[in-house]
């Protein structure tokens, strides 16, 4: 049977580990880009397209690559069209981990234990079909209990709407916070977007932002609002730390040249900028015990004809390839000298480096708690087998794996935590070949302690969440 009881789990302490400890873990997904209203509404899906394909662009991604035409992964074809364009490509991406999930998801979801393909589609649409519309534990609240997942973070703007949180707070279902994401207040390089996310978010915080005093205030403002509805967490996603110095009149003229939607006068003007907040929110995130997560690396929208088409979140990110170490660790030492380093996760998206990066975090290291300094899960296009097992590996090799905090989802889907079901396989597969090569002590208290912190307890205390979450 494909993706058996104890696929990936080729030993036995691997099969015992995953079975007995990992398994009936609780999930605590602190980075995805779900929608917190289809959570307040309790959202049903009207079909297998809107669970699975509507917004996934790790499937669209795939399906371009096996000649799928662009009506059949974000045009005008029917959710049955695009659904069976996307079963009649599985046959070509075998091995690929949107392969393996998309059947765990069948599996765990659905009990459906038919491999798709084009012969398969139809039967595979109709059993799903009929279970979604029957079923009403297959809602986004079912969903969440099925996966038993304790916690959820989702991604939010500092202009965004929090009463949805807040109307959370007080409903039976998955703790749900939201992570302070500031990326477009350092957007200079996008005048245009820049300038109506201002407007945004002047309205929101009813205040004039006429000056770069202002813009700190705001976004300062808001961090507070955000905190008071349960978020411990900012979320960055640059293509490498900013690491650039300005005076304030400095600041002031950045800002006041981008509000009027001029591109930057200098080449430099996005890192002195971005610099500068992020110096900001890392001292508040010190204040208030939050984390940061600096998402490092990405190449953006670099299909431009297709860019204009479908627009972004869309399949079109790729690695990108500065160096990044050097102006890594610049930042977080400014940030150490300035106002103390706040709890930290690096994701890196380019694994040329990876190594090094691992390396140079365990310079910050402290004794504020326990693997202050994250060395990130494998993010984006490294959540593969291979990518996950490098990840373990070197935070083994480079720092101590026992203080990870584990797997996210980074995802769009209520159905795409069979990602930690995939990761929690893999670390016990790394585990259980190192015990039975006699190169971890074969101790199966500690390493059930390894397993369950990694998977989620470790995450369960690092965060400082509120209080809700049970441990």
């Amino acid at each position: 049977m494909y993706l058996h009881r104890d696929t990936f789990l080729d030993t036995e302490t691997a099969k015992r580990l995953y079975h007995e400890i990992a398994a009936p873990l609780p999930i605590i997904d602190f980075h995805t880009h779900l929608n917190q209203q289809e959570i307040l509404d309790d959202h049903h899906f009207a079909d297998l397209w809107e669970l699975w394909l509507k917004h996934d662009h790790y499937k669209w991604r795939l399906m371009r690559g096996c000649g799928v035409a662009e009506e059949f992964v974000t045009g005008s074809a029917s959710p049955w069209e695009k659904f069976h364009a996307f079963a009649s490509i599985m046959p070509l991406a075998v091995g690929n981990p949107v392969h393996h999930w998309a059947h765990l998801e069948l599996q765990r979801v659905f009990s459906i234990d038919t491999v798709l393909t084009a012969d398969t589609a139809e039967e595979v649409w109709e059993n799903a079909n009929a279970q979604l519309l029957s079923n009403p534990e297959l809602g986004v609240r079912g969903l969440l209990k099925r996966f038993n997942v304790s916690l959820v973070c989702t991604t939010d703007d500092p202009a965004g709407d929090l009463s949805v949180h807040q109307q959370l707070a007080g409903e039976d279902t998955s703790q749900t916070l939201p992570t302070y994401r500031p990326d477009m207040a350092m957007a200079i390089d996008k005048p245009a977007q820049f300038c109506a996310w201002l407007k945004k978010l002047s309205q929101c915080c009813g205040t004039e932002i006429n000056d770069y005093p202002a813009l700190i205030e705001a976004l300062k403002q808001r961090h507070d609002d955000f905190h008071a509805v349960g978020c411990r967490l900012s979320d960055h996603g640059i293509p490498f730390c900013p690491t650039g110095d300005a005076s304030p009149q400095e600041l002031d003229a950045i800002f006041q040249n981008a509000s009027l939607g001029n591109d930057p006068e200098q080449a430099t003007d996005w890192n002195v900028f971005a610099a500068d907040i992020m110096r900001h929110v890392a001292a508040w995130n010190s204040e208030k015990q939050w984390t940061m997560q600096l998402h490092l690396g990405p190449l953006r929208n670099v299909n431009k004809s297709l860019f204009e088409r479908v627009g972004p979140d869309s399949g079109l990110d790729t690695m990108g390839a500065w160096p990044q170490t050097q102006a890594l660790v610049d930042f977080l030492s400014a940030i150490q000298e300035k106002s103390g380093l706040p709890r930290t996760i690096v994701y890196n998206l380019n694994p040329n480096e990876s190594a090094a990066i691992c390396c140079a975090l365990q310079c910050f290291q402290d004794a504020t708690c326990l693997g202050k300094i994250q060395y990130g899960p494998a993010w984006w296009h490294l959540d593969h087998k291979r990518g996950i097992i490098e990840q373990l590996d070197l935070l083994m090799s480079l720092g101590a794996i026992g203080t990870s905090v584990g797997m996210l989802t980074d995802s769009r889907s209520f159905t795409s935590y069979v990602r930690h079901e995939y990761f929690r396989r893999l670390l016990c597969q790394f585990i259980g070949k190192a015990v039975e090569a006699g190169e971890i002590p074969d101790d199966y208290a500690q390493l059930s302690k390894l397993i369950s912190d990694i998977c989620y307890h470790n995450a369960s205390q690092y965060f400082q969440w509120p209080a809700k979450l049970e441990n």
